[in-house]
């Protein structure tokens, strides 16, 4: 699989509320910065299916408009919009990829 699909997979796990398969496109010990101060916001799997558990709740969908990949990195702006309340958030991630997880991950929002 390459790093695109790893990617992309995880984006079509997240559309469905798919919070198994989304958790199973990740490493076990995923971190997530927030960029660019590299604060971490969340740190491995458990975290992660407890934090998109609550997410997913809210319907969310993410529309990728442009995506670029540079090494194991996949750089994506997505456009995220709430399923309950239609409310958009434009940010871009950065996805990094190793033995077909994504191993970390940087948002940088408005």
């Amino acid at each position: 699989m390459t790093i695109e699909q790893v990617v992309q997979q995880q984006i079509e796990y997240y559309n469905k509320q798919d919070i198994e398969g989304f958790a199973s496109t990740y490493a076990d010990d995923i971190r997530v910065y927030t960029f660019p101060d590299n604060t971490i916001t969340l740190s491995g799997k458990q975290e992660l299916i407890e934090r998109y558990t609550e997410t997913f709740k809210k319907k969310n969908f993410a529309d990728i408009k442009n995506r670029s990949i540079v090494g194991n990195k996949v750089i994506d702006w997505e456009i995220a919009t709430s399923g309950l309340t239609g409310e958009s958030t434009s940010l871009m991630a950065i996805y990094e990829v190793e033995n077909n997880l994504i191993s970390k991950v940087w948002f940088i929002r408005e």
